[in-house]
C-alpha cells in the first residue's frame, strides 16, 4: 500500500478534483458527489487544516527537544556553580 492510498491529504485532493470535474461535467451522479463534498466542507479548508495540524505537531516536537537541551545546559551550569561555591567555602581557593 503506497503513501498515496493512506494519505488523508491526497484523498481529500482526489475528492476535491472529483467534485470539480463533476461540476464541469453536469452528470447527476457527479453533481450529487459535489453536493456531498460541499456539505462536508471545503476541500481546501480540510487540506489547510491538515497541514496546520501537521505543522503544529512538528512545532511541539521541536519545542520539547529544545526544552530538553536547555534543561541539560542549565542543570550543568548550576551543578558547576554549586561545585565552585563548595570549593570556595572550604577554602580551596
Amino acid at each position: 500500500m503506497s503513501r498515496v492510498d493512506t494519505d488523508p491529504l491526497a484523498a481529500a485532493l482526489r475528492r476535491w478534483g472529483a467534485a470539480r470535474r463533476a461540476r464541469a461535467a453536469g452528470d447527476p451522479e457527479a453533481r450529487a458527489l459535489a453536493q456531498r463534498l460541499d456539505d462536508k466542507g471545503c476541500a481546501y479548508g480540510r487540506v489547510t487544516a491538515a497541514r496546520l495540524e501537521e505543522l503544529s505537531r512538528a512545532h511541539e516536537r521541536l519545542e520539547a527537544k529544545l526544552n530538553a537541551v536547555l534543561l541539560g545546559v542549565v542543570a550543568t551550569f548550576i551543578s558547576t556553580m554549586v561545585g565552585f561555591l563548595v570549593q570556595a567555602l572550604r577554602g580551596g581557593g
